[in-house]
């Protein structure tokens, strides 16, 4: 009777060459999916809809990785402190990556009042008026013309569905100023002369020492 003989175990050096294509397959794996995954930023989205005007608060936003191109992740932000207390410059939907564009350029929104200015477009200095541009408010009445608030920013533009600022129609200015005395200010000058909107898209916030034309010394 023949008697079969039983197969032995694998030797020492064949499983150590085993463990070895293991390791070397897996290492070839991570290594690949570390070479086709793309670098992912921190990019700050909107929690919820934002309207037009609307002070950003922590709770308006919040964080996720995202891997965007160099154009976008320049313009974008990493965290919710640097989005807070700016003023949105438009609508921002749920979801919705945070720009630049979007937004006032500083973070100094707090105590800011809105005014809503109505005034025909011919009483608008530039057509090309955007959101987030800066104005420089007049009033005329007496012979003589004041500056009402310097640099106020603009946080919403209504042209009526227009959608231009050339034609006849009145417009409505929405502009953020710092204080309760600036606010009395605008609307005197609403109610009392004729005002005439300017673009000073790159002055700083002032009511002190307003412009006066002609000049009180000059009669």
């Amino acid at each position: 009777m023949e008697i079969e003989r039983q197969r032995g175990l694998p030797g020492g050096r064949a499983v150590l060459g085993g463990v070895l294509m293991a390791v070397a397959a897996v290492g070839v794996f991570v290594a690949y999916d570390h070479a086709s995954r793309r670098p992912t930023e921190p990019v700050v989205i909107a929690a919820h809809a934002i309207r037009a005007g609307q002070v950003l608060e922590a709770a308006d936003l919040r964080v996720i990785d995202a891997d965007l191109p160099a154009p976008a992740a320049s313009r974008s932000f990493g965290s919710v402190a640097a989005l807070s207390g700016r003023i949105a410059l438009g609508v921002i939907a749920e979801g919705e990556i945070v720009q630049a564009g979007s937004v006032t350029d500083d973070a100094s929104a707090t105590g800011l009042h809105e005014v809503a200015i109505n005034v025909p477009r011919a009483q608008v200095a530039v057509g090309r008026l955007k959101q987030g541009e800066r104005v420089d408010v007049f009033v005329t009445n007496d012979k003589r013309t004041t500056s009402v608030v310097r640099g106020a920013q603009v946080v919403e533009i209504d042209t009526g569905g227009s959608g231009a600022l050339t034609s006849d129609r009145e417009i409505t200015l929405v502009v953020a100023v710092p204080s309760g005395d600036a606010v009395a200010a605008l609307v005197h000058a609403l109610r009392t002369g004729d005002v005439t909107v300017v673009r000073s898209t790159f002055a700083t916030v002032s009511t002190d020492q307003p412009l006066i034309y002609p000049p009180k010394d000059g009669g």
